[in-house]
């Protein structure tokens, strides 16, 4: 259900942007450009009555195993992190998406992980990798850098879940 409620914002996208396409040549009056508002704003009620129950049943009656999530974390899900890593040191982002990009597909090729690749071979990537790259795939820091509105830090999370019991 998840699945189907992630590929249904998508659909619901859709229909937003194409009534806002329709809504954003109109004079200030009524026109009959408005006749094409109806389907999509049906379609997208239609959707949400059927989807949002089924959302809130699955999140009150989810549980929550934490190691088995941590145990799911593997470094390459750190990658922008990486590349990120790069941008500190002066780099551009254009070209440290490059080389993270060149540090997964090795990885991949030797059937390592990201944090098992030699100080040596990040070198040979760029010669801007320090032995503290490999603090990069700390899961708990990648989170934590993530402190705008809207992010997975501790802090933004907790900011979000005030902002949505209205505290």
């Amino acid at each position: 259900m998840f699945e189907l409620t992630r590929g249904k914002a998508g659909t619901l996208i859709g229909m937003l942007t194409g009534l806002l396409a329709t809504l954003k040549g109109l004079p200030s009056t009524y026109d009959k450009d408005l006749q094409e508002d109806k389907a999509p704003v049906f379609a997208a009620a239609d959707t949400l009555l059927a989807i949002l129950p089924v959302i809130a049943g699955a999140i009150k009656t989810i549980t929550a195993k934490p190691q088995r999530m941590r145990n799911a974390i593997d470094s390459f899900m750190m990658a922008t992190d990486l590349a990120d890593y790069l941008v500190e040191k002066g780099i551009p982002f254009r070209e440290t998406h490059a080389i993270a990009g060149k540090a997964v597909r090795e990885a991949g090729e030797k059937n390592v992980g990201l944090e098992e690749l030699s100080l040596e071979a990040y070198q040979a990537l760029c010669p801007a990798f320090e032995a503290d790259v490999y603090q990069v795939f700390d899961p708990m820091k990648s989170i934590e850098k993530r402190n705008a509105i809207g992010g997975t830090s501790l802090q933004s999370v907790k900011n979000q879940i005030k902002q949505i019991k209205g505290d």
